[in-house]
């Protein structure tokens, strides 16, 4: 007799942001698993995603706030998916405050890894909730915008950054 298994159903949505669609995916408690800018669909054999606006609409309630310039900290259940050390970046990366930018090098010695500036990039690179674990805010030791590791509808990750950064005022 073969044993039935269950998958897990995600709730994606897609969201029209002022620099592109948002691709979001939820649990079905809330907690956000993806927000970004492509809509890679890499969720494995263990789960099914299902179209759900709804699902999605406290996390799309909480971006148009912050787009309209009257939200400065999100209140979302997260769960990124990664690394330990990659959890650990993003886990410091929300303590960014709005309208504040660091370097890399600042991030990797607030997490007492100071010669690891640049294995926090490539973890900031791979954050998987793009606004909200703001990866937006966090610059070169040049102090130059530097690269955004996200494709948006302009094409441009370098200016989708210059953009978030200037609607939160940091430049």
């Amino acid at each position: 007799m073969a044993t039935r298994t269950s998958k897990t159903v995600l709730y994606t949505h897609t969201y029209p942001s002022p620099f592109g669609n948002l691709y979001i995916a939820v649990r079905r408690d809330g907690t956000v698993l993806r927000i970004a800018f492509s809509d890679r669909d890499d969720w494995g054999q263990d789960y099914v995603a299902e179209e759900n606006k709804y699902a999605c609409g406290e996390v799309e309630y909480q971006l148009e706030e912050y787009f309209a310039g009257r939200l400065r900290r999100f209140t979302l259940q997260l769960e990124p998916a990664g690394t330990e050390f990659q959890r650990l970046v993003w886990q410091r990366l929300r303590k960014i405050n709005y309208g504040d930018v660091v370097t890399y090098g600042e991030i990797a010695r607030k997490i007492g890894k100071k010669e690891a500036a640049r294995t926090v990039g490539n973890a900031v690179a791979a954050n998987p909730i793009s606004i909200v674990i703001p990866c937006h805010r966090v610059l070169p030791a040049s102090g130059r915008l530097g690269k955004y590791a996200v494709e948006s509808l302009n094409g441009s990750g370098t200016e989708t950054k210059r953009s978030l950064l200037a609607l939160e005022g940091a430049i």
